[in-house]
């Protein structure tokens, strides 16, 4: 049993722990790179998000009484504030049991919820998973302009996007947006 819920200001801990536990090749397709953890700055970055230029999931499940991230999945608007770059990662030991797509489902409702009109991100061009991943969600996959080893990837979630795509309702994160963008507006 997996829950998918925003991040948390309180979860830099069990963030932390996930980045550890994904294996070097994981962690070079998520970053584009070698590296070995995330500095404590950077895990409290990840998890003081705004909501409205910075949205962050993560799936988590429990072991026994302690809740374990399994996987994360983020995006940050971009200055124009009409498309985001898109990130998610999915811990080694729970890969390919659906929880990718389930996230990036989860972002594009959100970025469709908060008025943006696409969502993008590279992708390395040896990640093949990823890259099918991008494909069964509906997101075009072109060589990168600058960078031979990265795919670009994007799709439109805006309400044109949405009469073909299929759609992903996340009601409590709906309810849960509205009521954070009323308390950050008070």
């Amino acid at each position: 049993r997996v829950t998918l819920r925003p991040v948390l200001p309180q979860d830099p801990g069990l963030l932390g722990d996930m980045i550890q536990r994904l294996s070097q090749a994981t962690r070079y397709n998520r970053f584009h790179g070698a590296v070995s953890g995330l500095s404590t700055a950077m895990l409290h970055h990840m998890t003081q998000v705004d909501y409205r230029r910075h949205l962050a999931f993560v799936i988590t499940t429990t072991d026994g009484e302690r809740e374990q991230v399994v996987a994360d999945a983020r995006y940050a608007v971009d200055d124009e504030g009409d498309s985001a770059e898109f990130a998610i990662v999915v811990d080694d030991e729970w890969q390919r049991r659906g929880l990718a797509e389930r996230a990036v489902r989860a972002l594009g409702a959100a970025a469709r919820r908060g008025g943006l009109h696409w969502l993008h991100g590279s992708v390395l061009s040896a990640n093949a998973p990823m890259l099918a991943l991008m494909q069964r969600c509906q997101y075009r996959c072109t060589p990168h302009r600058k960078d031979d080893r990265l795919m670009h990837v994007e799709t439109r979630v805006d309400h044109a996007a949405s009469t073909t795509a299929p759609r992903y309702e996340v009601p409590w994160l709906t309810r849960w947006l509205s009521s954070h963008r009323s308390a950050a507006s008070s």
